[in-house]
């Protein structure tokens, strides 16, 4: 067993060190002389072969030649003798080309492995290693991502990212206090999130303009008649009931009955459907809503008009597509204590 386990691993130190040297990179030499270098190069293989490889192509940092191997190992196995040959050569040859394209990043990322390996586990220099790699693959894209978005041209600075961070690991006066780093910062990216979602809603007005002219016409159409109000905010709304009962206040909570459907008649939710009223606080819902039930007394049954913006703006909830404008029936059964 142990025969054949060596007799392997030498294969695989052969075939090894034909693909590096032939893009120049130095490969300490093997040796399977006893148990610790046996298992300690069984372990190299095994952390190489079990995803590695995948991982860094996927990352870019490598030029996978999988898809050559693939297409002449079947073209091989169909072959005969003589075609066998020249496919291997072939395959060869183009497997060669993309080891010499790897090789300056083999080399970087080789060097980048032993500086990294042979560090002391708790080593002030390991944990700079460590944390200047997760800034730099991980930390930083997600920044200039979220500050600049993910086409943007524009990068955070790393020199002053640096000049920043030294200064409060050495204790030095600050350019900015803290605090005030923290509240700006959150702020940048407030506005850059506020920014790209004006963007993106945007692009949906483009894509759902034709939904958003037939809802502003139907809105101008229905403040017309002379039993629809129309608030300054644009809610419009029709008086069904009359109710003779106290308004809520923001702070109440409500129980409530509701119908709930499309300007063309499509119902997405109805408590009077289910046959059971609902609670919830006033400032719990819609804006639409929230303005409306301040206005009603208790017992009243009311129709509303709410413009897109006063119910789900851009949001796509299913059958309330975005920039929808809906009507519900609402009847304020009470306020509850």
């Amino acid at each position: 067993m142990k025969k054949t386990m060596l007799g392997t691993l030498g294969a695989v130190v052969l075939i090894s060190v034909m693909m590096v040297s032939c893009v120049g990179v130095s490969t300490p030499k093997a040796s399977l002389n006893n148990a610790v270098d046996s298992v300690s190069y069984a372990y190299g293989v095994v952390m190489a072969d079990q995803g590695l490889v995948q991982f860094l192509e996927q990352q870019g940092v490598f030029t996978s030649s999988s898809n050559i191997e693939n297409d002449y190992q079947m073209r091989i196995a169909a072959a005969d003798s003589t075609e066998k040959q020249v496919l291997q050569k072939e395959m060869a040859a183009k497997i060669d080309s993309v080891n010499k394209l790897n090789a300056p990043q083999l080399a970087q990322f080789v060097k980048g492995l032993k500086d990294a390996i042979s560090l002391e586990e708790k080593s002030a220099y390991a944990q700079g290693l460590s944390i200047g790699a997760q800034f730099s693959q991980m930390m930083l894209p997600q920044v200039n991502t979220m500050l600049y978005g993910e086409e943007g041209e524009q990068k955070v600075n790393t020199t002053q990212l640096l000049s920043g961070l030294i200064s409060v690991l050495k204790k030095e006066e600050l350019a900015i206090s803290t605090m005030d780093a923290n509240a700006y910062f959150q702020q940048e990216i407030e506005k850059a999130q506020e920014a790209e979602r004006i963007r993106q809603e945007e692009e949906l007005k483009i894509k759902y303009a034709e939904s958003i002219a037939e809802g502003d016409t139907f809105l101008e159409e229905n403040g017309k008649r002379e039993e629809v109000v129309t608030l300054p905010s644009g809610l419009q709304y029709e008086i069904l009931k009359k109710g003779t009962g106290a308004v809520p206040a923001k702070t109440d909570r409500v129980k409530v009955h509701y119908h709930g459907t499309l300007i063309d008649g499509t119902v997405f939710d109805s408590s009077v459907e289910r046959g059971e009223p609902a609670t919830f606080g006033v400032t719990q819902v819609i804006v639409g809503w929230t303005e409306a039930l301040q206005l009603m007394p208790v017992g009243s049954k009311w129709r509303l008009y709410v413009p897109y913006d006063l119910a789900y703006g851009s949001q796509d909830r299913g059958t309330i597509k975005p920039f929808s404008n809906l009507i519900f029936e609402v009847e304020l059964l009470g306020i509850e204590k």
